[in-house]
């Protein structure tokens, strides 16, 4: 009887260990970056050609309860930088483009169904102050 005990005691003990190493994560695709010292993981993204200018593919991310958008522009296909960046907040535009802005981006990975990439932005007021800061960004995002 103790080995028939014994037995059923390793077998289960077994098979939990054995349940634990075949458990496979997802690695779900979206933008993370830390905004204002709150980090965020957004999902939930659309990917379009910008209306304006087919050669930029515009990137769209609603957060907050619908408070927040995140808009930014590439250049279709290019692995170089974000073109213009842009903070919707309650219906006002904050920007920050190439040229002028705080920011360090790099789109390492650009095809017709994928992007990656990173991004440090500060967006700063008309005195020079900083409005918002984007710390930590990364792209990984299929469409």
């Amino acid at each position: 009887m103790k080995k028939i005990l014994l037995f059923f005691t390793a077998f289960i003990i077994l098979s939990c260990v054995c349940d634990d190493e075949n458990t496979t994560t997802t690695n779900e695709t979206g933008l993370q970056f830390n905004l204002n010292e709150v980090d965020y993981f957004l999902t939930d993204y659309s990917v379009m050609l910008n209306p304006e200018d087919a050669n930029d593919r515009m990137i769209e991310a609603t957060f907050d309860n619908g408070t927040k958008t995140l808009l930014f522009f590439v250049m279709v296909e290019e692995t170089n930088q974000i073109d213009e960046f842009i903070l919707i907040e309650n219906g006002v535009q904050y920007s920050s483009d190439p040229i002028y802005g705080d920011r360090e981006t790099s789109i390492t990975t650009h095809t017709d169904s994928k992007m990656e990439g990173t991004f440090r932005v500060t967006i700063k007021d008309r005195s020079d102050l900083p409005i918002f800061t984007f710390t930590d960004g990364k792209i990984d995002i299929e469409f």
